[in-house]
């Protein structure tokens, strides 16, 4: 590749010393030796037993044509001199093992041949990190730097100087330490920030929550944050009368107001993508509500970061999850929480769910229904029920009618959902993210057939249930005119000593008890990664 780009001096004498280069760019390789790499031109299993003739490199870099740093030398080496394997499944992404592993896969070489050094470095590394490389469906240009940087990968492509020679110098710059600070993000009419507006690092796990009077669940949300081991949290506050606010800025939140219509939002999905799309693009970003603490296999030892290392080396861009209500053992109006407590101690009842899936068009192309909220609040919903098992199929038969399926009077026939319990809500966020329905329904992203799936704990159900049910229906906040909502008012106005606790109700323990119960699912790969 050819390009206006030129190597520079650095002041480090030779800040990549020790690490070999298999490239056959010769822009790459001459700027990688520039500043103190071996470069071995060439990819195959030649080039690699020439890197490791002599004495051992500290890591051999395989790196695809048309990948250019995105970082400087000394952040480079920090990164791939670690004594880690940084690889995933897409060679495009590129490899960097250490010679132990280079040595394992030379022995595993063919006598004569090809031999798919990708593979072998995949299947023989011990505990694989990220992969070096951020790469892109299509060449890089301005708009998607800002994504590639943020990843905290130290390269990236593919590059064309040819067709986007603006971006190839804006690279240049950036890991040459010459590059000007951008533009601050603007936000859309109608978000507006509250202090100093966020500056997430390259690398940084950030958390999204959207609020309104959430004071007596935020303070235990934000320490569940932080446990995570989450590096900044973004509150979109709308129209909060009690001291939520306070507490977010006091935890040291970045507090955005959001003063118009929560419906005319779409939910809050428009506010959501919005402040994504300025702050969290190439940052994995934790998306919950108050009301929703993580939890996956593992969760209470090792955290975020280790994970979304894992989720990077498998090629994933999001972790699936289960909403699980989580209840007080006797009537909500009983309920003494008090905002700070651990909510897994006010709440720690729950039910094990009875899940079915149904396919959806939109990613994650299906949807789980079913658990405590449809058995006490939807009993009409479950398809066992005869009345129900007829309405579908009843629909069914008609949706085949081509005409009747593009009708939107028909469409409004079709049987009414429970609340789905599927979330997606942890994400690598970029360029073409986007919310559709909450963190139900989304863009299209990557996520990998074996990885592990987590659960969402869900705290909804405490002594402000009741108030929170009547503001939402006087609102007509939530969709559908808050339909859930006048359910639960129903209920809760029938019997104000509602309670959901029962002779199937079990005491949450940890994560390890919800893998052992098939409420989520581990993987062997994600129990070797965590140690």
């Amino acid at each position: 590749m050819t390009s206006t780009l030129r190597s520079a001096d650095h002041p480090a004498p030779a800040p990549l010393a020790g690490l070999v280069v298999l490239t056959r760019d010769d822009e790459a390789g001459a700027r990688l030796a520039a500043w103190g790499a071996r470069w071995q031109r060439g990819e195959g299993p030649d080039a690699l037993r020439a890197a490791l003739a002599g004495d051992d490199p500290a890591a051999v870099l395989h790196l695809p044509p048309r990948h250019l740093p995105l970082k400087r030398p000394g952040a480079i080496a920090d990164c791939l001199t670690d004594g880690q394997d940084h690889v995933g499944p897409d060679p495009e992404a590129g490899w960097c093992i250490t010679p132990a592993t280079a040595r394992r896969v030379l022995d595993r070489l063919p006598a004569s041949g090809e031999a798919d050094l990708h593979l072998l470095a995949a299947t023989l590394a011990r505990n694989p990190a990220p992969p070096p490389c951020h790469v892109a469906p299509q060449p890089l240009g301005l708009p998607d730097l800002p994504a590639a940087f943020a990843s905290g990968r130290p390269f990236g492509g593919p590059f064309d100087a040819e067709a986007q020679p603006l971006a190839v110098a804006r690279a240049a710059a950036m890991a040459e330490g010459r590059a000007r600070r951008p533009a601050p993000p603007r936000l859309p009419a109608g978000l507006e920030t509250c202090g100093p507006a966020p500056a997430p690092r390259p690398g940084e796990i950030l958390a999204f929550l959207v609020t309104r009077n959430e004071a007596l669940r935020l303070p235990d949300a934000l320490a569940s944050l932080r446990g995570l081991g989450v590096d900044r949290v973004l509150v979109v506050d709308n129209g909060s009368t009690d001291r939520t606010r306070d507490i977010a800025r006091a935890a040291g939140a970045h507090l955005i107001l959001a003063e118009g219509d929560y419906a005319a939002s779409n939910f809050g999905v428009t506010w959501t993508n919005a402040v994504l799309d300025a702050w969290a693009r190439g940052h994995w970003v934790l998306v919950v509500d108050a009301d929703e603490q993580l939890v996956y296999p593992g969760s209470d030892r090792a955290g975020l970061p280790r994970l979304t290392a894992h989720l990077d080396a498998l090629g994933s861009e999001a972790l699936r999850t289960v909403m699980l209500d989580c209840y007080p053992d006797g009537p909500l109006s009983a309920c003494t929480y008090a905002p700070g407590e651990p909510l897994t101690r006010a709440a720690p009842m729950f039910d094990v769910p009875r899940l079915r899936r149904e396919a959806v068009e939109d990613f994650p192309y299906s949807l789980d229904y079913g658990g405590i909220r449809e058995t006490l609040f939807f009993p009409e919903a479950d398809p066992r029920r005869p009345a129900r098992w007829l309405h579908q199929k009843l629909f069914n038969l008609g949706w085949r009618i081509p005409p009747l399926r593009r009708s939107p009077r028909f469409r409004a026939l079709a049987p009414p959902p429970s609340p789905t319990v599927t979330k997606v809500p942890l994400l690598r966020w970029r360029e073409g993210a986007a919310l559709i329905g909450s963190t139900h329904r989304l863009a299209p992203m990557a996520m990998a057939t074996q990885q592990p799936t987590g659960v969402l704990l869900h705290f909804k159900f405490l002594q402000d249930f009741h108030a929170r049910a009547e503001d939402a229906v006087a609102r007509g906040a939530h969709w559908d005119g808050s339909r859930e909502y006048r359910r639960y008012l129903a209920r809760l106005e029938a019997d104000p000593r509602f309670s959901l606790a029962g002779a199937s109700s079990l005491v949450y323990s940890g994560p390890d008890q919800l893998v052992a119960l098939g409420v989520m699912h581990d993987t062997a790969a994600w129990q070797d990664a965590r140690g």
